[in-house]
């Protein structure tokens, strides 16, 4: 084959000719010609070589369906904004020609347009690969590299099964109003988020149906700092619907009557969220008004505490729903009395037809210098607090036992946070708490044992701030006797621990139980074991000393006790350390600054629409209900360290 292409080249060029210095340019023409067919002629047999071969190796033996389902988890490990990393389903194409052929005949594998810069060739190439298939899509600020990208979506929304907008700006409008003129027979997921500076209203959509006015599979609706007429939401099939508004002025002259009309007409609702977007009329209760919810899951509410509180007197939901709610009170008064109205009606969503108990409850209190008090409430039969971070997807999955959470920011009047918490407990059914964690900036002044003594399984505790030291003071009952110390007599073997202190404080006379008996793991955070500022003492001695009265009762030491970024001396934590089986401290001894170092340890516990935060609490990140495997972990490995 090759000879014969040498033998052409030698008819045409006789190299005695340049030695003479007869050179004839079109001959040398002719001849770079044969040899540039001979070189193609020679890269397609070894290509036909390379093809042979790929198809002998054991991959190559797989059904075209099966090599495609495994290029479709390749996707699905794509990150959804990679730069301009080159997607995986690209890469495929590259490998070999029967992997490029089998990726391009699945249309669906170019369905889910996101993870790459959104650029207008991009687009129109992944569009035409993807041919009819239902399309995916998720456009973000980051990747909206190209202005005109918007606007080449709305010409395949007929066959489009998922829309999501984040951070569009004004220059992405007339994309907007485009899509939404057309019918959407296909669409099942929608989100729309603006940018933070912007705001879409209803005259920048023009007309007056949101798809036409046709999307009947339309399953899941989100609009941020998008301002429309409830009229104009989908309805009958939605199962998830949430709007967020900047602020409630927005929405102010929203008509309650289409709100109403609106959920009545979804009865499939799963997941709901309202933010700053009730109308105004709620801040007077409207008579005769019911809203059956039968199926909702997770309902959020942010706005007026009045508002909420009317919001949920006009719905009926199961015990089971989850609430999240986010109440502000402007600063009009020195004290707001919505909430002991709110709680009321907390209370009684989750005492029939079925009652609830809550295992878990968490309180935040933090005073931060606002115009408005923010009360935060997030009740459920299920714990996703501690355990499910926000997810891509609308919603999570939950599950576990109940929970509630409590967090009071910028209340200014002194006593009302713990006045509202001493109504929850004695309101809402805690008799069954199993996990409690209290976070506070300031003093809590509150009879802690009047208000939880009924909470007798409580097995995990963590507290977190200075002004929760009082909830760590009422785990010691008072005694009648002054306890011995022998502090000189301890020994510091695991194995002689416990048989010497149940001998040393088996005398100490009680004038009540502790609260929490069965408490086997404590968790302590910003704590000054120096304060001296209550009648009971120092906070180190009042704390040793509970720790000596749980021995003497049960005849054990707590299981694990952990000290984090507490004031506290080697010394003194040597001798907490000979009062536990487990003992866990960061060895920190330096004074706790105040309230200022509080936030470097705060964490939102929900986010579980990516949005804004529902209820605040702290979360170290080895202190939950699931604690006690992590801690094992860490104390069995700490010595490969």
């Amino acid at each position: 084959m090759f000879s014969d292409v040498f033998a052409q080249i030698e008819s045409r060029f006789n190299p005695s000719h340049s030695r003479t210095g007869i050179y004839d340019p079109s001959a040398a023409v002719a001849t770079i010609s044969t040899v540039d067919k001979g070189i193609d002629a020679a890269r397609q047999f070894v290509r036909s070589l390379l093809t042979r071969r790929n198809a002998l190796v054991p991959i190559s033996l797989l059904p075209p369906e099966i090599l495609s389902r495994v290029f479709h988890l390749l996707v699905l490990e794509e990150p959804r904004f990679s730069g301009g990393r080159s997607p995986g389903r690209i890469r495929v194409t590259h490998v070999c020609r029967h992997w490029r052929q089998v990726a391009l005949d699945d249309s669906s594998l170019w369905a889910k347009i996101w993870g790459i810069p959104a650029t207008t060739k991009w687009i129109s190439e992944m569009l035409a690969r993807a041919k009819n298939a239902p399309l995916d899509i998720e456009f973000n600020e980051v990747t909206m590299s190209s202005p005109g990208a918007f606007l080449m979506i709305p010409p395949h929304i007929s066959h489009t099964r998922k829309l999501r907008f984040h951070g569009l700006y004004k220059y992405d409008f007339d994309g907007v109003r485009e899509l939404y003129s057309r019918e959407a027979p296909a669409l099942e997921h929608f989100e729309l988020t603006v940018a933070s500076r912007s705001l879409l209203t209803f005259p920048d959509l023009g007309g007056n149906m949101l798809f036409n006015g046709h999307a009947p599979r339309l399953r899941t609706f989100s609009l941020s700092r998008v301002v429309i007429p409830w009229s104009l939401i989908p309805r009958g099939q939605l199962t998830q619907l949430k709007i967020v508004c900047p602020n409630e002025d927005g929405y102010s002259s929203g008509d309650l009557n289409q709100l109403v009309d609106l959920l009545v007409n979804c009865p499939a609702l799963e997941f709901l969220a309202f933010e700053f977007c009730l109308p105004s009329q709620l801040t007077e209760l409207p008579h005769g008004r019911t809203i059956h919810l039968p199926h909702l899951s997770r309902l959020r509410l942010c706005g007026s505490t009045s508002r909420i509180l009317n919001m949920l007197k006009m719905l009926k939901l199961p015990s089971s729903t989850k609430l999240y709610l986010n109440c502000i009170s402007k600063i009009t008064s020195i004290r707001n009395d919505s909430e002991g109205p709110l709680l009321a009606v907390i209370s009684a969503q989750f005492q029939s037809p079925i009652p609830v108990e809550f295992k878990s409850l968490t309180v935040t209190i933090r005073h931060q210098m606002t115009n408005s008090d923010s009360l935060n409430i997030t009740a459920s039969t299920f714990p996703s607090t501690l355990r499910n971070r926000h997810t891509g997807d609308f919603e999570g999955d939950i599950d576990g036992n109940a929970e509630l959470v409590l967090s009071f920011d910028g209340l200014l009047k002194p006593g009302h946070s713990t006045d509202l918490l001493e109504q929850a407990c004695k309101m809402l059914p805690i008799s069954n708490l199993e996990f409690i964690s209290m976070s506070a900036t300031d003093i809590i002044d509150i009879n802690w044992v009047e208000i939880l003594s009924c909470c007798t399984n409580i097995t995990t505790m963590q507290v977190i701030g200075h002004g929760a030291s009082s909830l760590v003071r009422a785990l010691t009952a008072p005694t009648v006797t002054n306890t011995v110390s022998n502090k000189g007599g301890r020994k510091r073997k695991h194995d002689n621990r416990e048989s010497t202190l149940v001998q040393t404080f088996s005398t100490v006379v009680h004038a009540h139980a502790a609260i929490f008996p069965k408490l086997k793991l404590l968790g302590l955070t910003e704590l000054n074991f120096s304060e001296d500022n209550y009648p009971s003492g120092i906070l180190f001695d009042v704390f040793e000393r509970g720790l000596q009265q749980r021995m003497a009762a049960s005849g054990v030491p707590l299981e694990a006790l952990c000290i984090d970024d507490c004031n506290i001396s080697t010394e003194h934590a040597n001798d907490l350390q000979n009062l536990v089986q487990d003992f866990y401290w960061d060895e920190k001894q330096g004074s706790i600054d105040g309230p200022e170092d509080f936030d470097d340890y705060e964490e939102p516990l929900y986010a579980p629409w990516g949005h804004g935060f529902v209820g605040r609490g702290i979360a170290l990140p080895a202190w939950h209900s699931n604690w006690w495997d992590n801690y094992e972990r860490f104390h069995n490995d700490q010595d490969e360290y």
